[in-house]
């Protein structure tokens, strides 16, 4: 319904469910069961497609994909929704049908835009340090020997402002732990902030932004050290640059043979007696600590439905210093994670049954894009105006208007957060969904109604 309006009229009134409350003059009736979306089938006749085509095959689909900007995932050789998804955005861009199957002639068309991004950058094959990966190469001709690999980088006299450097190391493990060095990288300091971090018993990866520059660190253990590589660069190079640290990620493997270090199972034995009970975890605080010097008055804001369990996305400077919040009509929530730096938080309710949550949008975000923010009783159109906001800042776009709420695009799926100051920016979509994937929210399989999906959230803050 809303959906629709959307679509040809973004200034229709959608009026807000509150939570835990129900019309009084309408009696409830059961819920018809919903109808099989016809997407579904359709999805379901790409992933035929594609496991017809073989893994191999369907990888090299995904590392054109990643070069071409619509896919923001490793490739797998298997189809998924994201990779669904990133096929009809491809097929769109090139006014082709968005069946998520590509033809003979549309997976030419891909290979020959991939080959403009690698051609870009000189995007060449390099063995050091026991690991063989892809790397820019027209952007980085300056070659050092460093302790522990070599270093690239762009010549200090290049004309056309590129700013690139590449550490390829191998860190060996007497000198520093696997787990040690993860603790190193993503420590936070002064001038340097971590958006994404992420450790396994055989790769780690760290990402944020250190004095003005972007960075991507991806490494895997191996028996004797820690092997992989830091990439840099200038924000200003964003987005399209941003897609080499994804394309250098998936080449990435380990040469000569190399294996990753063995990762024992659990080794399970019967305890002779019984273990104590743990004891009570120790109070820790809000979640999102309340900032020096700031007001303990009780504040209130929106929150949008991200998940079917629950989950709310809202700001963090309105959930700072509280453990719980409350939802309209006094249901209690609990705040789960959040950013000060970014002004984005998550809070979670037990909302069933409640409104169904928004979807999540795939493709990133275009400059010109039409999109509108979820911002009091009716959403307010907008156009996205610049990729890359105030300060160089490449998790944010310009907006056309500026307002707080969740960002949402034609199709009613969640493509952001608005600046909850009313500033003319919002993060970007793919910055929001990595946000709620690492703090563990799983999207909805089918978006709601979007005029349902927002929430009041009220918190006090401890004095």
């Amino acid at each position: 319904m809303l959906r629709r309006a959307m679509i040809g009229a973004w200034v229709l009134a959608a009026s807000a469910v509150p939570i835990g409350s129900a019309s009084a003059q309408t009696k409830p009736t059961p819920a018809a069961p919903a109808p099989a979306a016809p997407l579904d089938a359709a999805f379901e006749a790409a992933k035929a497609a594609a496991a017809a085509m073989g893994a191999e095959d369907f990888a090299s689909i995904q590392q054109d994909l990643i070069w071409t900007g619509d896919l923001n995932s490793l490739p797998s050789g298997e189809m998924g929704k994201r990779s669904y998804e990133a096929i009809r955005a491809f097929q769109k861009r090139i006014k082709a049908k968005e069946t998520g199957i590509f033809t003979p002639p549309q997976r030419i068309t891909l290979a020959q835009h991939a080959a403009k991004f690698t051609a870009r950058y000189g995007f060449t094959t390099i063995t050091e340090r026991g690991i063989t990966l892809g790397y820019p190469a027209k952007l980085t001709t300056e070659r050092t020997e460093g302790k522990n690999g070599p270093h690239f980088a762009t010549p200090k006299n290049d004309t056309k402002g590129n700013d690139v450097t590449l550490d390829i190391l191998a860190i060996p493990a007497e000198k520093e732990s696997f787990e040690a060095l993860f603790t190193r990288l993503k420590t936070e300091r002064p001038g340097r902030k971590v958006t994404y971090s992420l450790l396994r018993p055989d790769f780690l990866v760290v990402a944020g932004s250190n004095d003005g520059k972007s960075f991507y660190l991806r490494f895997v253990k191996t028996d004797t050290d820690s092997r992989g590589f830091a990439l840099g660069w200038d924000p200003a190079l964003s987005p399209g640059f941003d897609r080499v640290s994804i394309a250098m990620a998936s080449s990435m493997k380990l040469a000569d043979g190399g294996k990753p270090a063995a990762v024992a199972p659990p080794i399970f034995k019967p305890a002779d007696k019984p273990a104590p009970p743990p004891e009570p975890p120790k109070p820790t605080g809000p979640p999102v600590p309340l900032p020096s010097g700031a007001s303990t008055a009780t504040k209130t804001g929106p929150g949008t439905l991200v998940s079917p369990n629950g989950d709310i996305l809202t700001y963090a400077g309105l959930v700072a210093g509280c453990e719980t919040v409350t939802l309209q009509g006094g249901a209690p929530a609990k705040v789960v994670a959040g950013d000060l730096g970014n002004d984005v938080a998550l809070v979670r309710a037990n909302l069933a049954p409640g409104p169904a949550p928004l979807a999540w949008r795939q493709p990133a975000l275009a400059q010109g894009d039409a999109v509108a923010l979820l911002s009091g009783s009716a959403p307010v159109a907008t156009t996205i105006t610049a990729l890359v906001g105030s300060n160089d800042d490449s998790r944010r776009v310009s907006l056309a208007t500026g307002a707080p709420g969740a960002l949402i695009d034609k199709d009613g799926a969640l493509a952001g957060l608005a600046a909850a100051n009313g500033d003319p920016t919002a993060l970007k979509g793919l910055f929001v969904t990595a946000f709620l994937r690492a703090s563990g929210v799983t999207p909805p399989e089918r978006g709601g109604d979007p005029s349902k999906a927002t929430v009041t959230l009220t918190c006090t803050p401890k004095p």
